[in-house]
């Protein structure tokens, strides 16, 4: 369940908030028509000098298709309110983890203490999306200078792994040790806190979650339906079993049951006192390497050892309005928002709603397509897409190859050479503090319990980070090959939707901020409901009600929630 806390001048008085009683920040679902497809959103306002907006989207799966007529005109209001705080405010995922963020505020911490401690309670109470066994993205405003930088703790290919490793046996990327990339989330939190944190003291970060493992975390509705989704896997795992199935029943644990997390609780404690390196160079290595290798993992000691966080100023793209769009670049997919942003920035709005949505959709599939030939910079070169995108003239000739009674089935005609896999399941929270500086972060271990082992020494849940690349000689069902920008190389991290992006204002002051979570559709839903702030004059409770609309180019398949008008549905 996602949570929001706002705090007022005087003091830091925080709100939680839940789907009973649906306020800002509560998770709002929507049932899809033909595309068998949920969302849930998070916008979070809150007011320091200027109106600050936050967005958190999650898009997930429901595997139920509901056969009804699209609506002719759109739905009434939700009843979901929208506030404002003047000092400061945390968005996260679990239930109890924005409190902890706004306690750590209180302590005096900064926006990136905050975002630390949040980070690290959403690992123990939504361990289904992350965890200290799995990576990250993150952009964060410094007030006092005004600039964004982008920390990319992504986890990472191991030296042993090679890109023909998965030929012989696919799904040995997503179960199993194979399926394990080398994870930064801990290694990010510690430089993090290095570089940008410090207002309290590095063991305060993990106090209040290490009690929440030992007495007991309550299990969320939305926990809850994806543990059943994925029970089977679960039951296979010895550590993962004990801890979410019930004895008595034989089945998983429902909602207001508790789990307790141990292992992971005396984890944290010593990387409390030791800090990070426990893990990667310390007295925690040889346990996970261990654990490691009984599951045929390749990730060695060295591999931990010289793992690095990559810190550099985020890219800066401006906008006609005087915004101007910070993120950071491949692995993850800020650059793509940015683009469709920037094209869809001269098409809207358009005199009708459904030639918005025709516009919308095409805007998408020219972005997706650029998105096939992008991956890790470190090792490709993706200048070729920032030219693109700070290009008036290219831009503008996008747009005009955006014809209101024309769209094209074949994905090659928007400029796909390659394939691109789905990437999955991921967490979001933005945090700013009283001073104004603002963390946007979005965390993974990629799938539903990442590869569904949790380590037995240490309670990390591991990742399945390796699915997300991908292999030679795949072909999918448009004849179009697997990229081999996303191929696997030892150290190169995988491509990813994640796309934890700021706004800054023509005074260079933060004005929003965004991030989302759940797989490939997290920059298509970004970029909607920015769009629709930006362009369409909707206040944002107005933005978060509207339904979404998705197109990812492969599959060439429309995807639209239900109360989207029949005007719309025709038109795309």
């Amino acid at each position: 369940m996602d949570k929001y806390s706002g705090d007022d001048v005087d003091d830091i008085s925080s709100f939680n908030v839940s789907e009973k009683a649906p306020i800002l920040g509560s998770l709002k679902t929507k049932h899809s028509l033909v595309t068998k497809q949920c969302v849930f959103l998070v916008f979070g306002l809150i007011a320091l000098t200027s109106s600050i907006a936050f967005l958190m989207v999650y898009s997930g799966f429901d595997y139920h298709t509901i056969i009804v007529p699209d609506p002719e005109f759109e739905f009434p209001p939700s009843s979901m309110a929208m506030g404002s705080y003047k000092n400061a405010g945390v968005v996260s995922n679990g239930g109890p983890c924005a409190q902890i963020g706004v306690d750590i505020l209180a302590k005096g911490g900064n926006a990136v203490d905050a975002a630390i401690a949040v980070m690290v309670c959403d690992g123990a109470v939504c361990p289904e999306y992350m965890g200290i066994g799995g990576g990250f993205l993150l952009s964060v405003y410094n007030a006092t200078t005004k600039k964004v930088v982008s920390i990319d703790a992504r986890e990472t290919a191991p030296a042993a792994a090679d890109e023909t490793m998965y030929l012989d046996d696919p799904k040995a990327g997503v179960h199993g040790g194979l399926a394990v990339a080398i994870p930064g989330a801990l290694k990010g939190y510690s430089v993090l806190y290095e570089k940008y944190g410090g207002g309290v003291s590095w063991e305060s970060l993990f106090e209040a979650t290490i009690q929440l493992c030992l007495k007991g975390i309550t299990i969320s509705e939305h926990l809850e339906v994806r543990l059943r989704d994925v029970q089977r896997l679960i039951k296979k795992d010895p550590m993962l079993r004990k801890t979410f199935f019930d004895r008595k029943t034989g089945h998983v644990k429902k909602v207001g049951e508790t789990y307790v997390l141990p292992k992971l609780a005396r984890t944290m404690k010593i990387i409390a006192k030791e800090g990070a390196s426990a893990l990667y160079n310390g007295s925690l290595t040889p346990k996970l390497l261990h654990d490691l290798n009984k599951i045929n993992g390749i990730i060695t000691a060295e591999d931990l050892a010289n793992y690095k966080v990559e810190i550099e100023d985020a890219f800066a793209i401006k906008l006609k309005n005087g915004y101007t769009i910070h993120s950071g670049p491949p692995p993850g997919s800020g650059i793509i928002l940015a683009y469709i942003l920037r094209v869809l920035e001269g098409l809207w709005p358009a005199p009708s709603p459904g030639l918005d949505a025709h516009r919308l959709v095409e805007a998408f599939k020219y972005g997706y397509a650029e998105r096939t030939h992008l991956g890790d910079h470190k090792f490709v070169n993706v200048s070729q897409i920032f030219e693109k995108v700070n290009s008036d003239s290219y831009i503008d000739g996008i747009r005009s190859q955006i014809m209101d009674n024309f769209t094209s089935l074949d994905p090659k005609y928007y400029g796909a050479d390659f394939d691109m896999l789905e990437d999955h399941g991921t967490a979001n929270l933005v945090v700013v503090d009283s001073m104004g500086n603002a963390v946007v972060g979005t965390n993974t271990i990629n799938t539903l319990f990442g590869c569904g082992i949790m380590s037995p020494s240490t309670g990390i849940i591991l990742n399945n980070e390796m699915d997300d690349f991908s292999t030679p000689g795949v072909i999918n069902s448009f004849g179009i090959p697997s990229s081999p920008a996303n191929f696997i190389e030892p150290g190169k991290r995988p491509m990813s939707s994640m796309c934890p992006t700021i706004f800054t204002d023509k005074k260079g002051d933060f004005v929003l901020g965004v991030g989302a979570a759940g797989g490939s559709k997290i920059t298509l839903a970004t970029a909607y409901v920015t769009a629709l702030k930006l362009w369409q004059n909707k206040t944002l409770k107005e933005a978060l009600d509207k339904p979404r609309i998705y197109h990812q180019l492969l599959p060439m398949e429309v995807h639209y929630e239900y109360g989207t008008t029949k005007v719309s549905t025709k038109s795309i």
